[in-house]
């Protein structure tokens, strides 16, 4: 569960939920149908109730991945490494637009933007409308756990469904999308059983400890997904929950940190418990750069720091104030998850998918305002009628570009996948000085890429250096859709 509210759109603390409870997905919308069983870790049982593809035969698991392998393979062309890899979004555009005319499958260097792994700058090009994305980039493979990675950075690279995600959302004005989210949510009747369930405990020992956590699970039942701002059913939607379900394994012990500067929440507050109930939490990701640079004309961006941070409140039961402060526990775990952002996203690769989706929300957000669509509203099918049938354009035209075919729901078709409808709950208890603690967790993901590119979010650069790497990202006169 999280702060967001999706009537209002307003930050604010949620009645609590006792459990974390997540899930992670990664699918892709031209693996075979046998692929789309299971990826990331888990996989959608015919309920709609996300599971743990650990309880899927080993065998089976490796003929899925083995199929969708053979769809993945990246080009010869585009395997090699670059340190500032250039993707130009409208050649980009139209040659997406050219292959879907055609009825041709698009090619695995363009869903996978020709391989880059994180997005570093945007370059406006007003005078040919075009806007460039750059940043490192490399081969991918295809992990055991369905993550689609960079060989050598091992990073998650970008998808060109996540980006068509972020633009549609940039340009779409109506007043309840103001940011990017997801939340679960327990429901009132699951709250109910657990209450009845923790009321009766009562004398049991460490040995069954075990028992006691898995009645507690079984009372609360299975919580709901819910998804803000974006379709659920879209891969963007479902990497958001996949971040958020590794944070609140990693905050209750469930999973080992990969870090050791950061210690579990559970280790944290095993040292400074005191006596009495224990004030449950949330943690949730919040979108966040250290600074977003620009150039002096407002034509080259770049972005600096993780894209990411961590928060945390206590959790609020219905009627309660909500100027509660966290423990010092719980401010400690967000603030060294933060720290520690780098490390953790080199190991979990579903953070780094978040960063990623972080900063492609921002550069879309960015590319509607240069755009100077605040006062319109923006459909592909409108725009679409000026131009030819799916045909690239046959000269570079003049002024600011704006997404056409990447913003028809109906011409440029993205993945749909099996949304999961509901999780099973997640408990995590232990001894403290004799005593038994309950703890939980819940939290979500919070992006607000329009904030972000506030006015007074973004910085000068120093000096001419993003001037100059703006200078020679220029689209070349062969047309290419990427280069180094």
């Amino acid at each position: 569960m999280s702060s967001i509210n999706r009537s209002s759109c307003v930050r604010a603390p949620r009645p609590c939920a006792i459990f974390a409870v997540c899930c992670t997905v990664l699918l892709l919308a031209t693996q075979p149908a046998a692929a789309l069983a299971q990826v990331g870790g888990v996989y959608v049982d015919p309920q709609g109730i996300l599971r743990e593809t650990t309880l899927l035969d080993e065998s089976h698991l490796r003929d899925m991945l083995r199929d969708a392998q053979e769809t993945l393979q990246p080009p010869h062309d585009v395997s090699a490494a670059s340190p500032m890899r250039k993707v130009s979004l409208r050649r980009l555009e139209q040659e997406v637009s050219r292959l879907s005319a055609a009825g041709e499958p698009l090619p695995s260097a363009i869903r996978f933007l020709a391989g880059l792994t994180s997005l570093k700058y945007v370059f406006l090009y007003p005078e040919s409308s075009d806007v460039v994305l750059a940043g490192p980039a490399e081969a991918w493979e295809l992990l055991d756990t369905g993550d689609i990675v960079g060989k050598q950075s091992r990073r998650p690279v970008l998808q060109l469904d996540d980006l068509i995600v972020g633009l549609r959302y940039a340009f779409d004005l109506q007043p309840d999308a103001g940011f990017l989210g997801c939340s679960i949510e327990p429901t009132e009747q699951g709250v109910k059983a657990h209450a009845t369930f923790v009321r009766r405990l009562a004398g049991f020992d460490r040995d069954q400890l075990p028992q006691v956590i898995e009645g507690m699970e079984q009372a609360m039942g299975p919580q709901d997904v819910l998804v803000y701002g974006v379709p659920g059913s879209t891969r963007f939607a479902l990497e958001m929950i996949a971040a958020d379900y590794r944070l609140k394994r990693l905050a209750l012990a469930h999973d080992p940190s990969p870090v050791p500067k950061l210690p579990s929440f559970l280790d944290l507050a095993e040292k400074s418990v005191t006596g009495g109930p224990q004030r449950q939490h949330r943690w949730w990701f919040v979108g966040h750069f250290d600074a977003i640079r620009h150039s002096a004309d407002a034509q080259a961006f770049e972005f600096e720091g993780n894209g990411l941070k961590v928060d945390t409140a206590p959790t609020q039961k219905a009627g309660q104030g909500r100027d509660a402060k966290p423990t010092r526990a719980a401010k400690q775990f967000a603030e060294l998850a933060t720290r520690n952002m780098p490390a953790l996203a080199e190991k979990i690769p579903a953070f780094a998918e978040l960063q990623n989706l972080v900063s492609l929300a921002v550069a879309a957000e960015i590319i509607r305002r240069q755009a100077g669509a605040e006062h319109r509203e923006v459909r592909g099918r409108d725009r679409q009628a000026d131009e030819s049938e799916h045909e690239p354009a046959a000269a570079e035209s003049s002024g600011p570009w704006q997404p056409m075919q990447f913003l028809d729901e109906e011409v440029c078709l993205i993945a749909r996948l099996k949304t999961p409808k509901q999780t099973p709950s997640l408990a995590n208890a232990r001894f403290v000085k004799d005593q038994f603690w309950i703890f939980s967790t819940s939290g979500g993901v919070e992006i607000d890429p329009r904030q972000m590119a506030d006015d007074e979010q973004l910085k000068p650069a120093r000096g001419r250096a993003l001037e100059e790497a703006r200078d020679a990202s220029r689209p070349a006169a062969d047309g290419r859709w990427w280069w180094d």
